[in-house]
């Protein structure tokens, strides 16, 4: 199909209230019209502006949104299945419960975005902007997140099982009971983080930067901080049985009220 221009897209929802599936959008103004409920699925929006537009229950899967400008836009419930976004800009956007799963993000900008509740299971987000991003009970299982920006995001109740976080910056998160069980966090910042009642179950932070993070009443059991860089962190109650803390810096008496249990110490001795 040819591509169409705005008026055409304009009067196509007019006329027949939905543009074909599979349509050519290319770098097509839409911006801050109405496209709630519409069927994009295949469509190519590639570079299109799509600023402060209306897509809520709109389907976009499989669509292809490559440097497309989503900033401000209204993409509660959504289906972004499969859909490729790299290089899309999303700033502030509302993705409410959105369908995610399997995406392409990478080097997207999602700062400030509202992604509380989205499904983005096993969603690429490499290298990714999600400054203050709100991810509060977000699904994030086996995402790719290396190397991504979250500083300050709020990820509490998020799900990151076997999330692959290696060199992402997630320092002054706010993820009080999230769950990194199995997740891959090698050499990521996490200073001044608050992880508090958060799960780390076999998470491997080898490397890691968590200077004045809060892993207060944490599980952390079988994870590895192997030469990881805890200077300041606060462990009460924190359960470390199993752990690995070979060569990791740690305050004095920053492990006095910790959980100990077969834990393996800086200085390579287990107790």
């Amino acid at each position: 199909m040819a591509e169409l221009t705005r008026k055409e897209v304009i009067k196509l929802i007019a006329v027949i209230g939905q543009p074909s599936q599979g349509v050519r959008l290319t770098g097509v103004d839409l911006s801050g019209l109405d496209l709630s409920r519409l069927n994009f699925k295949h469509a190519d929006l590639a570079q299109a502006d799509l600023s402060g537009a209306n897509l809520q229950h709109a389907l976009l899967s499989y669509a292809h949104l490559e440097q497309v400008n989503l900033s401000n836009a209204d993409l509660t419930h959504a289906d972004l299945r499969h859909a490729h976004l790299s290089d899309a800009i999303l700033r502030n956007a509302k993705l409410v419960e959105a369908q995610l799963q399997e995406a392409n993000f990478e080097r997207a900008d999602l700062e400030l975005a509202e992604l509380y509740k989205a499904d983005l299971t096993q969603a690429r987000l490499l290298t990714a902007n999600l400054r203050g991003a709100d991810l509060r009970r977000a699904k994030l299982v086996r995402a790719r997140l290396a190397s991504a920006t979250m500083g300050g995001a709020d990820v509490q109740w998020a799900d990151f099982q076997g999330a692959e976080l290696n060199d992402a910056n997630l320092d002054l998160i706010v993820a009080d009971y999230a769950n990194f069980d199995g997740a891959f966090l090698m050499r990521a910042s996490l200073q001044e983080a608050d992880l508090r009642h958060a799960q780390l179950r076999e998470a491997n932070l080898t490397e890691a930067l968590l200077m004045r993070i809060d892993l207060s009443d944490a599980q952390c059991n079988r994870a590895t901080f192997r030469a990881a860089n805890l200077t300041g962190a606060t462990l009460i109650n924190t359960d470390l049985s199993r752990a690995v803390l070979r060569e990791a810096l740690l305050s004095e008496g920053a492990l006095l009220h910790a959980t100990l249990a077969e834990t393996t110490l800086p200085d390579g001795m287990r107790v």
